[in-house]
C-alpha cells in the first residue's frame, strides 16, 4: 500500500526540481469550500434551488430573480484548523486560527413593469464571496533509519567532477548548490585527491551508523481565494427563474515549508543538523461564468439546474530556497538561492484551467396554511455536483523552449492521478416566527483515482437565524474533517535500493463559524 501511495505521490511532485509548481497546485486552485452567507452555510450550501437569499448569486444565479426589493448583506467569521501529522511512527499536533471576510453583496430587486407581460421582474447583483481559505499549520516528525533527503542533493550531481558546474547550472539551484555550499554533500576523490565524480551526503554517516536521522517538517501556510460576482435573472410568470453571472475569482497563496534533519543518534559525526526552507508566494486572477434556471411546477417545489464554466487563470510563483547546516568543522553556514540569479527571487508563470460544474437542485418549501406565522414553516433542500479533477489543464507560460514538455508532463501527471467525483449537500431550516434554526450536511467526494489516498471531505452544519422587519442576523457553524497524505520527499532513482519515506498521514479538522448581517431597502 505504501509504494502505491508513494507512486500517486510522486506523480504529483513530478516536476518540482524544474519549477516550483506542481499539479497539487491545479487541485487547490479547483478546490472550493461551503462559502456564501450564514444562513446558506448552516445548511451545508445547499442552496442551488432556493433563491432567495443573497448567496445565490454565487450558486445558482437564477435566484437572485427571486429579489423583488433591494438587499445588502455583509459576512464575516473565524477559522480554526487543526492539524495531527503521523510520520514513521510518531504522532505530532498544530492548529491556526484566523478572522476573516466571508461574503458581501447588494442586490437590486427589480418590479414588473408592464400589466401585460409574464416577466414579473429583473434584479442584478454584485457581490465577493470567499471560495477557499488556505491559512493552516501542519508538523510532524520521526526518525528515519533508511534515507536523508541530502541523498538526493547528492545524486542530482553524481557524475560531476567539476564543483563549479554545480553553481551555473540552474537545475541545482534550489537543492544541490546549496547543500555544496554548506557543506552537507562532498565529492569523493581519487587517488590524486581529485573529484571523481561520485558524491556523498554527510547525514549517510549518521543513518548508516548511528541508527537514523531525526526529520522535521513544518508547513506554513497563508491567503485565501475570492470570486468578484455580477449577477442578473429574471422571474417569469412566478414559475420560471433564470440568471446568469460572470465571475473574477483572485488568488493569493503564501507557504513556508521548513524540513529540518537533526543528528540525535551518532555522536561524534561531522553532521548537527541542517534545514531547508521554500517560501513560495503566489498570485493569481480568473475568470468563469455560470448559468441557472429554477423551476417550480407546484408552489412549494423547486428545482433547480446550474452549469459553471472551468476557470480560467494566470499564476504567477515567486520562490526561494535556503539551507542553514552546522557541522562539528564547518559550523553554521548558511546559502540562499538568490545568489545564484543576482540577488532574485526565482518566477515562474502559468495558466491553470479548473473542471466544469454541473449542479442538480431541489427544494420543498413548508408554509402554514393562511400564512400563520405562529406556525412552523421551513424547507427542505438537496445539492447534487459533478465535476471531473482529471479535466485540468496546466499551461506554463515561461517563454522557454521547455514549457510545452512541461506543460505536457504536469497533464499527463493529473490525467493519471485525478478523476471525477460526486458531491453531495443537504439541509434544512425550521422557522417560527421571526426566529429559524438550521441544520446541514455536505460531501466531497475523493479526487484522487487511488483509494489508499482518501481525499474526501465532510462538513456539519448548523446555525440559528432572526429575521423582523427587513432587518436579518444569521449565524452559522461549519465543522469539517479531512485525511490527507504529505510525502516529504521522494528518492531519485539513481539512489539504487534506498526506499522513499512513507506519506506522512495528515488528520485535518476545520471549524468555521460566521456571522451575516442584512437588511432589505
Amino acid at each position: 500500500m505504501i509504494r502505491k501511495i508513494a507512486l500517486t505521490l510522486t506523480l504529483t511532485g513530478i516536476c518540482y526540481a524544474l519549477k516550483a509548481q506542481n499539479i497539487d497546485d491545479a487541485l487547490r486552485y479547483s478546490t472550493t469550500n461551503i462559502g456564501g452567507s450564514s444562513r446558506v452555510q448552516s445548511i451545508g450550501g445547499a442552496a442551488g434551488s432556493l433563491g432567495g437569499d443573497y448567496s445565490s448569486m454565487f450558486v445558482n444565479p437564477a435566484g437572485v430573480a427571486f429579489f423583488k426589493t433591494s438587499e445588502a448583506a455583509f459576512s464575516f467569521g473565524f477559522q480554526n484548523v487543526s492539524n495531527e501529522g503521523t510520520y514513521l511512527g510518531s504522532t505530532a499536533s498544530d492548529n491556526k486560527g484566523n478572522l476573516y471576510i466571508n461574503s458581501g453583496a447588494f442586490i437590486f430587486g427589480g418590479t414588473k413593469k408592464r400589466a401585460s407581460s409574464k416577466w414579473q421582474n429583473f434584479s442584478f447583483g454584485i457581490g465577493v464571496n470567499r471560495l477557499n481559505n488556505y491559512n493552516e499549520m501542519v508538523y510532524y516528525r520521526g526518525l528515519n533509519t533508511q534515507s536523508s533527503i541530502s541523498y538526493n542533493y547528492a545524486g542530482e550531481v553524481n557524475g560531476i567532477t567539476n564543483p563549479d558546474q554545480i553553481s551555473q547550472d540552474p537545475r541545482f539551484a534550489h537543492s544541490a548548490d546549496l547543500a555544496y555550499n554548506t557543506y552537507l554533500i562532498e565529492p569523493f576523490l581519487d587517488d590524486n585527491n581529485q573529484p571523481d565524480g561520485g558524491w556523498y551526503s554527510l547525514a549517510q554517516e549518521v543513518v548508516d551508523e548511528g541508527g537514523g536521522i531525526m526529520q522535521e517538517n513544518s508547513i506554513r501556510t497563508e491567503g485565501s481565494a475570492y470570486e468578484v460576482n455580477l449577477s442578473f435573472g429574471g422571474n417569469y410568470n412566478d414559475q420560471l427563474y433564470i440568471g446568469g453571472s460572470l465571475n473574477m475569482p483572485t488568488y493569493r497563496y503564501e507557504r513556508t515549508k521548513t524540513f529540518t534533519e537533526t543528528n540525535t543518534t551518532r555522536p561524534g559525526a561531522l553532521l548537527n543538523y541542517f534545514d531547508v526552507t521554500e517560501d513560495l508566494k503566489t498570485e493569481g486572477v480568473g475568470f468563469n461564468t455560470k448559468l441557472g434556471v429554477i423551476y417550480r411546477p407546484i408552489a412549494p417545489l423547486r428545482l433547480g439546474l446550474t452549469f459553471a464554466s472551468p476557470t480560467w487563470a494566470s499564476f504567477t510563483d515567486t520562490y526561494v530556497t535556503s539551507m542553514l547546516t552546522s557541522t562539528t568543522d564547518q559550523g553554521v553556514v548558511t546559502a540562499n538561492s538568490t545568489e545564484t540569479n543576482n540577488g532574485y527571487a526565482d518566477e515562474s508563470r502559468y495558466n491553470v484551467t479548473t473542471p466544469w460544474k454541473g449542479t442538480a437542485s431541489a427544494s420543498y418549501i413548508f408554509r402554514p396554511a393562511g400564512g400563520d406565522m405562529t406556525k412552523p414553516s421551513g424547507f427542505i433542500s438537496v445539492d447534487y455536483e459533478y465535476m471531473d479533477y482529471a479535466a485540468m489543464k496546466m499551461k506554463m507560460k515561461n517563454g522557454g523552449s521547455s514549457d510545452q514538455e512541461e506543460s505536457n508532463a504536469r497533464n499527463q501527471a493529473i490525467d493519471a492521478t485525478y478523476q471525477a467525483v460526486s458531491n453531495f449537500r443537504v439541509g434544512g431550516e425550521l422557522k417560527l416566527n421571526i426566529f429559524a434554526i438550521r441544520a446541514g450536511f455536505a460531501y466531497y467526494g475523493n479526487p484522487y483515482q487511488d483509494s489508499n489516498l482518501d481525499g474526501a471531505r465532510t462538513f456539519y452544519t448548523g446555525g440559528l437565524g432572526y429575521r423582523n422587519k427587513g432587518i436579518y442576523i444569521d449565524l452559522a457553524l461549519v465543522y469539517g474533517n479531512n485525511t490527507r497524505m504529505d510525502q516529504p520527499y521522494t528518492m531519485m532513482e539513481n539512489q539504487l535500493n534506498i526506499p522513499s519515506p512513507p506519506p506522512a498521514e495528515i488528520k485535518s479538522s476545520v471549524t468555521n463559524v460566521t456571522a451575516t448581517v442584512g437588511f432589505k431597502f
